[in-house]
Parts: C-alpha cells; sequence; structure tokens
C-alpha cells in the first residue's frame, strides 16, 4: 500500500508546494527549505521519487519531506497522500476500539476548532468587530497580521458560539471536549469566551488546536478579571507541547536554525511584522523539554530568549535553561531596557523596528553568563561582576655578583659556571640543580651547606675563588666531579676524594645512571663505606676539597 501511494504521487508537484522548483536536465531543482542558501542545490528525481539536497544533506521521498517539513507524523502522512491520490487505507485489524475512538474524537475536536476560528475571523471583520480593529489598530496590528494570525472576537453573548455553528453540524459535546463551551452543572452550558479578542493556536501543521482570549479594553472582565485566558487542556490542546506561531515560524527556523523566544502573542505578532518571523511564544507556562522538542524538530540549535525587562522577565531564563541545557540547544538572553516605564518586545519592536531588534538580538550574552551574572548580583549587590586580574609574583631580584646569569641561576644566587652544558654521551642526570640549591658551602649528606666554605670566596668552575686548583681537578671535566660514583669499595665520596688527590680520573661506567639521588638535589644519605671525611668534600662544587698538603 505505501509503494502504491509512492507510485501515485507527483513527487515534483507535492513538493513544488513548498518551494520553486526548476527543470534542469532529468531533475528538478531549487534553494532548499531546510537550510538557507541562494544557489540551488535541492534535487527532484521524478524517476526514483525521492529528493537530495546536497548543501545540508537532506534524502528521503516524499513522505520523509512532508514529516520533517510539516511535523506530522508518518501514519497521518500517509493518510493524507492517500487521501489525495484516491487509494483506499483499510482498516487496520489490530487497531483496538479505543484507537479508533480516539481519532475519530480527534477530528471532531479538530472540526470543531477549525469551525470556531473561521466564525470569530468573520466576525472581526463585519460591523460587530469595529471596537477591536480599532483596538489593534492602536497596538500596531497591520491587516496583513489579521489575516495571517486569524485573529477574531467573540461575542459579548453566553450562548452564542453553540448556537452560530449548529447550522455546520457542531454539536455541543464537541464544543465542551474541545473547551470551547462550558458545562453547567444543571446540564447545558455557556460560552467560555465573550467579548474577547482571539488568538488561534495551531499545531505545527497548521491546524487549530485551541485559543487564546484577550479582554478588550472597556469591557466587563469575565473569569475574576483575568486578561487572558487560555483553552484548558483537551485532547488536542497541551500547553506544554505547544508553541504559539511555531507553525509560521518553521521556515525561518529551519533556513537560520534558530528561535526567539518571547512571552505573549502579541509579542510574536509583533516581531513577526518587524521581519523577525523566527519567534515563537509558550502559552503560558514555562519553556519545557517538550517545547524544545518541538523547536528540535525544526532544526533549531539556538534559541534566544527575549523577555520583558521586569522581574518576572529576569527570571524566566533560569526556568528555560533547565530544558535548553538537557537537550543541548544553545541559549542567549536578550533583556529588554526597562527604563521609562514597562516595555515588553512588541513596543520595543514598534518602537525601534528592525533594526533595533536586530541588534537587540545581537548584543544577547550566553543563558549560562547571565545566569552567573544575575547570582552574583543577588549575593553580591553592588560588587562589580569581573574580579580584577591576579597578578604573579614578582622574582626576587638578582645579586649584583650575578649580573650575566641567567634567569634561573640569578633566581637561586648562582654563577653560570655552575652548571656547564652536559658532555656528549654523558648521563643526563646532572647535579646542577643541586648546585644551584646550595651555591656555598660543602656537603655533607644532610641536604644542608656545611661551614666548609665559610670565609671563602664564591664557588667556581674548581674551587673556591682564590683557591688553587688541583691537579686532579684540573685533569677531569666538570660533570665527572660531580656525577663520577667511586669503587664499589670505597663509594662515590671516597672514590671522588681519591681522584682529588691522585689527579686520577675515572672514565663513566656502565650502570651510572642507575645511581639513586633526589631528583630536585635533595640530602642523601652516605653510603656505607664512607670514610670519615668524606661527607665535607664539596661534591656540588667540582673540586672543593682542598689540596693534599
Amino acid at each position: 500500500m505505501i509503494d502504491e501511494i509512492r507510485d501515485r504521487v507527483d513527487v515534483v508537484a507535492v513538493i513544488g508546494r513548498h518551494m520553486e522548483l526548476k527543470r534542469s536536465g532529468r531533475t528538478w531543482k531549487g534553494c532548499c527549505v531546510f537550510h538557507g542558501e541562494r544557489t540551488p542545490s535541492f534535487h527532484v528525481y521524478p524517476e526514483d521519487k525521492h529528493f537530495k539536497c546536497y548543501g545540508c544533506g537532506e534524502y528521503g521521498d516524499v513522505f520523509k519531506f512532508l514529516q520533517k517539513l510539516e511535523g506530522k507524523e508518518f501514519p497521518e502522512v500517509v493518510r493524507d497522500l492517500a487521501r489525495e491520490v484516491g487509494v483506499e487505507i483499510p482498516e487496520v485489524e489490530e487497531e483496538s476500539g479505543e484507537q479508533k475512538r480516539r481519532r475519530q474524537e480527534r477530528n471532531e475536536l479538530l472540526a470543531a476548532s477549525d469551525a470556531a476560528a473561521r466564525y470569530w475571523a468573520a466576525r472581526l471583520q463585519s460591523r460587530y468587530g469595529a471596537s477591536a480593529r480599532r483596538y489593534l489598530e492602536g497596538r500596531g496590528v497591520t491587516p496583513e497580521s489579521v489575516q495571517r494570525f486569524r485573529l477574531g472576537v467573540a461575542a459579548d453573548d453566553w450562548n452564542d458560539l453553540p448556537r452560530r455553528l449548529a447550522d455546520k453540524g457542531i454539536g455541543v459535546d464537541a464544543l465542551k471536549r474541545a473547551g470551547l463551551v462550558i458545562e453547567k452543572e444543571k446540564g447545558g452550558g455557556y460560552d467560555r469566551f465573550r467579548n474577547r479578542l482571539m488568538f488561534p493556536i495551531a499545531a505545527m501543521d497548521g491546524q487549530v488546536i485551541g485559543f487564546g482570549g484577550r479582554a478588550l479594553p472597556g469591557a466587563e472582565k469575565d473569569d475574576k478579571g483575568a486578561k487572558y485566558i487560555n483553552t484548558p487542556e483537551t485532547p488536542l490542546y497541551k500547553k506544554s507541547k505547544v508553541l504559539y506561531g511555531l507553525d509560521l515560524a518553521r521556515e525561518a527556523i529551519r533556513r537560520t536554525r534558530q528561535a526567539v523566544l518571547v512571552e505573549g502573542y502579541f509579542d510574536v505578532i509583533g516581531l513577526h511584522q518587524a521581519d523577525v518571523t523566527s519567534a515563537v511564544a509558550v502559552c503560558g507556562t514555562a519553556l519545557t523539554p517538550e517545547h524544545v522538542e518541538l523547536l528540535q524538530r525544526c532544526d533549531c540549535r539556538e534559541v534566544t530568549i527575549l523577555f520583558d525587562g521586569d522581574v518576572a522577565g529576569l527570571a524566566a531564563p533560569a526556568k528555560a535553561a533547565a530544558a535548553l541545557f538537557p537537550a543541548g540547544i544553545a541559549g542567549k538572553v536578550a533583556v529588554l531596557p526597562s527604563e521609562g516605564g514597562k516595555s515588553d518586545p512588541d513596543e520595543f519592536a514598534r518602537a525601534n523596528g528592525k533594526a533595533g531588534v536586530e541588534a537587540l538580538l545581537a548584543a544577547a550574552v550566553p543563558l549560562s553568563t547571565f545566569l552567573i551574572d544575575r547570582a552574583v548580583d543577588r549575593t553580591c549587590p553592588g560588587q562589580a561582576r569581573e574580579a580584577p586580574a591576579r597578578r604573579r609574583p614578582r622574582a626576587p631580584a638578582a645579586r649584583a655578583d650575578d649580573a650575566g646569569g641567567s634567569r634561573a641561576f640569578r633566581l637561586r644566587g648562582c654563577d653560570r659556571e655552575a652548571a656547564r652544558p652536559r658532555p656528549r654521551g654523558a648521563p643526563r642526570r646532572a647535579l646542577g640543580r643541586a648546585v644551584a640549591r646550595h651555591p656555598t658551602g660543602a656537603y655533607d649528606g644532610s641536604g644542608e651547606p656545611t661551614g666548609g666554605c665559610e670565609g671563602r670566596g664564591p664557588p667556581t668552575r674548581w674551587g673556591w675563588e682564590g683557591q688553587e686548583p688541583s691537579p686532579g681537578a684540573c685533569a677531569r671535566s666538570s660533570w665527572a666531579a660531580r656525577r663520577l660514583p667511586g669503587p664499589r669499595s670505597g663509594g662515590r665520596r671516597g672514590a671522588l676524594a681519591d681522584a682529588a688527590s691522585s689527579g686520577a680520573a675515572r672514565r663513566p661506567r656502565a650502570g651510572d645512571h642507575r645511581r639513586r639521588r633526589d631528583v630536585r638535589g635533595g640530602a642523601r644519605s652516605p653510603p656505607r663505606d664512607a670514610r670519615p671525611g668524606d661527607g665535607a668534600v664539596g661534591l656540588r662544587h667540582c673540586g672543593a676539597r682542598p689540596p693534599p698538603s
């Protein structure tokens, strides 16, 4: 059956209702409706009954095209196309009686809501809607917007709607289930909306599923003086799953992948008149995950929250964040200025036009930044939001006798001669850092300099300044004095003392690099076989041991 419907449908004619197509050889091409582009990259293939956009990658048949464009479910799209091409869909045997009843009830409620919207729109254009038209003109609503949003007016009568729609085959029971008539305790009913400006609320596919009513100025307000009242929860209308104006904004949202979220019906109309056609509004509730899901079906990637600058408007982004953040949609906040009295998006759009609205949206801040700033303002009122940059501590001044050394050794107070480059082939673990930690004084195994260097000049390459270097110290390199371990019998320090006294320098042995030492040049315990006095050898100054007498 699905294949039969697909074969009978003219895919070019169906897709051509929603976009302009031009023949290009064996295909038809046009600018894709799913993303904004100037060069046509959307191709329709009549032979294979499918489409392909080479710009955004959308691909599929006519069923997928209508699902994505109109937001309908697959069974609903199949029924609509089957009705169009004359294919009869048999009743599903597995469908229960409850499912049949729900589908029939939905169709009845859709018919009742559509009939009510048509009646109220016609009444607005008649002589009975003169006062409502004057009010709309004062709010800056153009006749084109009245037609586009299907605005209407309800009569100031308790039993007007059932009497007018009875000729259309709409019964009172259907009006009650649609939320348009309130049932009395003693039987019968009365109109829910009386002497109000009516805003039809449509689903994504454009079908009317509910209404919002605003009390006209100067009229007696019913329902405890509420300025706005909405249709109650019905099988069709769930305010947590409906966004006002989404049926008119879905194309702009798909093209820009951005949506502007406002609070009221007039805000949506005012922004659409200012050519911000991606504006939608919640219907008397906070943004919910179901709302975000609707936006995601329109390929929305970013939502800019544009609420009033009053207290309620400033608190709304925190509630919206609970739905936006888990869904992975980027959020921004554009706060209207509250100076000079209350200002809403509708008034701001009328006063500043398209350029002003675009500038306001361009200046929107990320939602997370807005929430953090609000928390700072509540917790620390009057304090600066941005903390001053913390300065890094300055390095200590270099010593006068080390002006020519590098910065690392100037900070440690040691001269450049204490850290010569490591010779080629030598082990990588040099004691240069140990030299830097104790630029003066000998090493006794405790990690602290001893008094062996007291009264002498600063250490040099071979010893202390003013001291004659020993023959052995002159014969060996500085790295050998720091790194060479001694023989296994006498230990490292004993070998160094012997080398210093005898003038012989031992060549590096295999395994020297495995000798354990403190990485930062800290204290080391002397070997077991160290001879007395070896701990006073200036290991870190290459020739610190005085020459033999």
